[in-house]
């Protein structure tokens, strides 16, 4: 296993590389969010789904509430166990439609940067460290991919509700 050190290191460039592109697309988001109707922003398409405000919020709550705590406790080595987020309680924990999107943006990109910052700083010990995660040993690398995934799942059927939603001035998507 000789380039095993290597590879790791690589692992933890790549996901934290990954944890750090919705910074970027925060960035391009801020470019273009006045674009979207403020009913567009707040309205839920369903009553279980999340407005685009509640998805970001979300987002933010998640890194400030669970993984922030969850990866400072496992870097200190103060843990046995690895906090998932709670979707529901995340989206009914503040009231996100009253906020306004560039204020709950900010606090993602805060959180956001903390959480890469940390992951950046943290050992290759720290990221081996394996602890439980509900009935599974889970080690550093499963949760940052976790945290990717819950990124992903959350962003992507935001994607799909703005993909098919009509934009004042443009045409109907074809559906």
């Amino acid at each position: 296993m000789a380039g095993k050190p290597r590879d790791e290191a690589e692992l933890r460039a790549a996901l934290i590389d990954q944890l750090a592109y919705l910074l970027r697309e925060i960035e391009a988001l801020q470019q273009v969010i006045d674009l979207v109707p403020e009913p567009l922003q707040t309205a839920r398409p369903l009553p279980e789904e999340p407005s685009l405000r509640e998805t970001y919020g979300m987002l933010a709550a998640a890194d400030e509430r669970v993984f922030l705590p969850t990866i400072r406790a496992l870097v200190a080595g103060q843990t046995e166990a690895l906090a998932l987020p709670d979707d529901r309680a995340l989206q009914e924990a503040e009231d996100w439609n009253a906020q306004p999107l560039s204020a709950i943006l900010e606090r993602l990109q805060q959180a956001r940067r903390e959480l890469v910052a940390l992951l950046r700083q943290a050992s290759p010990e720290v990221w081996e460290r394996t602890v439980r995660c509900g009935e599974e040993a889970w080690d550093l690398y499963r949760y940052a991919y976790f945290i990717i995934q819950h990124d992903t799942e959350l962003l992507r059927a935001l994607a799909y509700r703005l993909h098919a939603a009509h934009l004042p001035g443009r045409p109907r998507p074809v559906v």
